[in-house]
């Protein structure tokens, strides 16, 4: 299951119903890793994770390290990015063997929000008027246009949609 295309036909919660899990769980078990490691397991918490009914805490390194296997071929993997509160880059290195079909899928980089780099706004503009004044700055002449224009607009058509973009000063000559 790992074509977008086959996902977006099946209904989340039937491949999260899909997911195959040992009958015989207790709420916690020990787990022995290949790397010698043994450690506890909330397989409650596991479980909820996996199903993507989880929300609120977080799971152990040995708790992703045991959930991810069972989603490998059933969800897409930023689904299981999601749903186990890790990057695509911390997957990759705990599974180096497992990816997504196309690097693209895995969208690198940071998740967290503020982080895209913002453009300047350009002069002669109603987006450079706010930046000034943002900054603390007086507007330049031709922000300032450009903001009475779009106000203009917006008095009479109830709206900045479709208000002047740029604004040139007239140069008397």
């Amino acid at each position: 299951m790992s074509d977008r295309s086959q996902y977006k036909e099946l209904k989340l919660t039937a491949a999260s119903s899909r997911i195959p899990f040992p009958s015989h769980a207790s709420p916690t078990v020990f787990v022995a890793f290949a790397d010698g490691s043994v450690d506890a397991i909330d397989t409650v918490a596991v479980e909820q994770a996996v199903r993507g009914h989880r929300s609120g805490w977080t799971l152990t390194p040995s708790e992703i390290q045991y959930a991810a296997p069972f989603m490998f071929d059933v969800v897409p993997y930023s689904v299981i990015c999601s749903r186990l509160g890790i990057s695509a880059k911390r997957l990759k290195a705990l599974f180096p063997e497992v990816g997504p079909i196309h690097e693209s899928a895995a969208r690198p980089g940071s998740r967290s929000k503020g982080t895209a780099p913002k453009g300047t706004a350009p002069c002669g503009t109603r987006r450079g008027y706010s930046a000034h004044r943002r900054k603390g700055e007086d507007a330049c002449a031709r922000c300032k246009s450009a903001n009475t224009a779009a106000d203009r607009h917006y008095r009479t058509h109830g709206t900045y949609a479709g208000a002047p973009e740029f604004v040139e000063l007239e140069v008397a000559a």
